[in-house]
């Protein structure tokens, strides 16, 4: 447009002589000004003209683990992948604070692209195999979170490559365009974040990019894209009631002996900050959430890099803290590598998160910034000596570039998960993977308690799954109604309950792959998301090496943090499914670790063949002679038989499989 106008003036202005007559013309100096003026405004504003424009069989909105198994798996399907991440860095929490390894109890009920990528994290630290990992079975093997960040982004990086995946960084959702419930194409607006991180809270440049592709997913974990397709969902916890669940809603209050108002012991001086004002009642949905902070790992005192100086810090704002310090410090727990649950103050900032999920960029920004400042703050009034660790973050000065955000908002899709699917009370239709953890919530918010005291409400630590769930296809599907070529393995159709235990890493990751094999369905069959043919779909999950399905084996506990199984102690809550009748047989340890099993070596399906014999899905069509979908004891005996006198077989029989 500044082109235009200058054109226009050259038009006019043909000659030295003609310009010296125009300019003792008023209305050409008039209108000259305009134009100028004109210029300037135009030159001066943001650019709203696209840049590059890219087209893809498949986009992949967030470069988080489960977004770049997503991307892989498409890719390795021969289609055409884009990957848009926000940040400079992929992985998401893996990389920018964890690992997969670090919340995986058991590992053999995992198969796919996950499985390879947790050999990969046992390889970085030269531990011990896969195999033998699973072998110690309800044992997490003590993978420290913050070991190998810098090696797993470049991981993330180098597979993006092999892959040939685009991959576009620092651009973030501008604008979603739709042509009725069809995703056509988003336009990007270029807006790296801060040097520490931290979001930039106003875009470089408006449109900087535009995508178009025929299937979309969401695999950020704010949910943007599915939220500006206009594709329903909820923030906030359901009430026990919504859903019948137990554990739902505000619930289990910790009190803390510690005056709440601003002068102690006088409700009518007011709150506290960090004292949230809505009452507390028993069950009641909330807007409050689970608890986000980032992931730290502190040195010795002396050691590492001090987080520095706080951006703005003003004391009234910690005054709760301040008191706390000086009346009962066992109320702080400061410096700590992730977020205690049992104390008052620690490295979150109480309720805060509630104002996150639907916020616009430029509050999401400050409210990322107060989470930097926090870690500083309480570092400056506790005074802390500890640093932190250098080398895992050298391009955002040693802080963590992912602000832990546990959950955000959450789908409403074809199937909601609830509190009932991870006690296996359900029965579900098409499973796309296998889930399993504690329902684990962190501290929602702090409350004035009727007697005058702090609270800390909503935290949640129970074991309800006696065995891995199973989740439907559904849950990462909107309705058909709502959107037609969208797929979200992260933001999912479930309850806060639910997703408090599906939002493990490696959960997320299957569900990815999943997901990249769904688009690639769609596409294939050239239908929506909602109508693959699920039969075709669920052999290429099976071929993937995926496991939908618990043998029944393996998983009785003795709970966590000190607690009975909810199981043992809530009975009346399982009398669909009593949990013994869950149980086919009990897989058992040696004394050196290995596994021995109390049943014979058959394998009643292809994914009990692929839960135990990972990376070999290629093998099972040999040895089911008789084409039932089973391998029989005498099957795999003759296998046995065929290996003592083929050392070779592996090159044999693939070779073979191919020719056939």
């Amino acid at each position: 447009m500044v082109y235009y106008y200058m054109i226009k003036i050259m038009d006019t202005i043909s000659s030295a002589e003609k310009l010296s007559h125009l300019m003792e013309n008023k209305n050409f100096m008039k209108m000259l000004k305009i134009n100028l003026l004109l210029i300037s405004l135009i030159a001066s504003m943001p650019s709203y003209s696209f840049g590059k424009e890219y087209k893809a069989d498949v986009c992949v909105y967030g470069g988080s683990a489960s977004g770049m198994m997503a991307a892989i798996a498409a890719a390795q399907r021969d289609k055409s992948v884009v990957v848009i991440e926000p940040s400079r860095w992929l992985g998401g929490f893996i990389g920018g604070g964890s690992r997969i390894m670090r919340d995986c109890v058991y590992a053999d009920d995992i198969g796919g692209l996950t499985r390879m990528m947790m050999s990969k994290d046992i390889e970085m630290d030269g531990g011990p195999s896969l195999d033998t990992y699973t072998k110690v079975r309800g044992i997490n093997m003590g993978f420290g979170p913050h070991d190998k960040q810098p090696e797993f982004r470049k991981l993330f990086a180098d597979l993006g490559k092999e892959n040939g995946i685009e991959i576009i960084y620092e651009h973030r959702l501008g604008v979603v365009e739709l042509k009725g419930k069809h995703i056509q194409e988003l336009k990007l607006d270029y807006a790296p974040p801060q040097k520490d991180g931290c979001p930039a809270p106003l875009a470089t440049k408006k449109n900087a990019i535009k995508i178009t592709a025929k299937v979309f997913i969401d695999a950020s974990y704010d949910g943007d894209l599915m939220a500006e397709a206009g594709v329903p969902y909820t923030v906030g916890r359901e009430s026990k009631d919504q859903y019948g669940e137990s554990l739902a809603g505000q619930r289990n209050l910790k009190i803390f002996n510690i005056s709440p108002y601003l002068k102690k012991g006088d409700p009518s001086s007011g709150l506290l900050p960090m004292i949230d004002s809505q009452p507390y009642v028993e069950g009641a949905a909330s807007r409050h959430i689970i608890a986000y902070n980032f992931r730290l790992f502190w040195m010795k005192a002396g050691k590492g890099v001090l987080p520095g100086e706080p951006s703005r810090y003003t004391p009234q704002d910690y005054a709760l803290a301040h008191r706390a310090l000086e009346d009962n410090k066992q109320l702080i727990s400061w410096p700590h590598n992730n977020y205690n649950r049992y104390k008052m103050i620690s490295s979150g900032i109480p309720g805060r998160q509630a104002d996150y999920p639907d916020a616009d960029w430029p509050k999401r920004a400050k409210i990322w910034r107060e989470w930097i400042d926090h870690v500083k703050i309480m570092h400056k009034i506790t005074g802390s000596k500890r640093g932190l660790m250098t080398g895992e973050y050298p391009e955002t000065n040693d802080f963590p570039h992912y602000l832990y955000t546990r959950l955000a908002r959450r789908m409403i899709g074809e199937y909601v998960m609830t509190q009932h699917d991870l006690m296996l009370q359900t029965d579900i239709d098409n499973p796309i993977a296998l889930g399993y953890y504690m329902v684990d919530i962190y501290p929602c918010r702090l409350i004035a308690t009727p007697e005058g005291k702090v609270a800390s409400e909503g935290e949640t630590s129970y074991l309800v799954s006696p065995g891995p769930y199973q989740i439907p296809y559904g849950s990462i599907t909107p309705s058909k109604k709502d959107c037609d070529n969208l797929l979200v393995p992260v933001c999912i159709s479930a309850s806060h309950t639910a997703l408090a235990s599906i939002r493990m890493e490696p959960t997320y990751m299957i569900m990815g792959e999943a997901a990249g094999i769904a688009a690639a369905r769609s596409l294939e069959e050239n239908v929506a998301v909602q109508n693959i043919d699920q039969k075709v779909f669920r052999k290429e999950l099976l071929e993937a090496g995926m496991i939908v399905q618990w043998d029944g084996t393996g998983y009785e506990s003795g709970g966590v943090y000190g607690k009975k199984p909810y199981w043992i102690t809530n009975p009346e809550e399982y009398s669909k499914k009593p949990y013994r009748s869950l149980y086919k047989g009990r897989r058992h340890e040696s004394a050196t670790g290995g596994s021995g099993q109390v049943r014979d070596q058959a394998f009643s399906s292809i994914e009990d063949w692929n839960r135990k014999k990972p990376g070999y899905a290629w093998l099972f069509p040999y040895l089911d002679k008789n084409a039932d979908g089973k391998i029989s004891r005498e099957e795999h005996q003759a296998f046995q038989e065929y290996k003592k006198k083929n050392n070779d077989w592996t090159t044999t029989l693939k070779a073979k499989l191919v020719r056939e």
